[in-house]
């Protein structure tokens, strides 16, 4: 009997213990979407190099209708991507900071800050 008890309990606290590291792998997951959404953020700066200085310079112009009236094309991006919106207002140097890279036309990568 004494045996079946102590089964139970190391049972108990094996589930508890999956249960607990399957609820802290769920930020990660989400992180990790995230960041796939960014790298598509960079890879449609790559042709606007442009926008990508004005957006490092003031990162809320991504909540100005006038400023997205002007830039469809971004406001189009924001729509689909609402997470980077939001991740650009409250942690822009995680996706417009200085590892982004922009690419110009006929010049190397370069790093810009």
């Amino acid at each position: 009997m004494k045996f079946m008890i102590r089964n139970s309990s190391v049972y108990s606290a094996a589930m508890i213990l999956a249960l607990a590291l399957s609820v802290l792998a769920t930020p990660t997951a989400a992180w990790s979407g995230l960041r796939d959404e960014i790298r598509l953020f960079h890879n449609f700066l790559q042709s606007r190099p442009g926008l990508a200085v004005e957006l490092r310079a003031n990162p809320r112009l991504v909540n100005s209708r006038r400023f997205l009236e002007r830039r469809s094309g971004l406001a189009r991006f924001l729509r689909r991507y609402p997470a980077v919106r939001r991740e650009i207002v409250y942690n822009p140097r995680r996706v417009l900071g200085p590892g982004q890279r922009v690419h110009y036309p006929n010049w190397r990568w370069r790093y810009h800050r």
